[in-house]
């Protein structure tokens, strides 16, 4: 039951950090290019990739991994929106658009996990 519980609540504040990056990029958002689901993904990976450097040479709790990677991160992160998003942009005629979208979004995504791991693991000098 802990277990559920830590991802629950790392979802929730994952889901609400996701929101609050959403309202803050709102400005630059476009009918045609989702800001805020590109900067909480690009943010979200490379999180993941210092959490990862870091906690491969940290002891965590598989609770805290839980709450943070399948909660936090899980729920912070917006895979499925990103999916909608570009189907929609295919769906109104925006080919272009989608295709940029979506190899922009996974290029930056991966560079951002190896960013973030080389980071972490260059300032902690391990």
């Amino acid at each position: 039951m802990v277990k559920i519980f830590a991802v629950a609540l790392g979802g929730a504040t994952g889901s609400v950090a996701r929101y609050l990056i959403a309202m803050v990029a709102g400005d630059y958002h476009t009918q045609t290019f989702p800001a805020g689901t590109f900067v909480a993904n690009l943010l979200g990976c490379l999180l993941i990739g210092i959490l990862w450097s870091l906690f491969d040479r940290i002891q965590i709790s598989n609770e805290f991994r839980l709450f943070l990677f399948t909660g936090f991160l899980g729920g912070f992160t917006t895979f499925s929106t990103f999916a909608r998003e570009t189907v929609q942009l295919f769906k109104v005629g925006e080919h272009l658009q989608a295709f940029t979208y979506l190899a922009v979004s996974n290029f930056f995504a991966l560079s951002m996990v190896a960013l973030g791991f080389m980071l972490a693991h260059r300032l902690l000098r391990w």
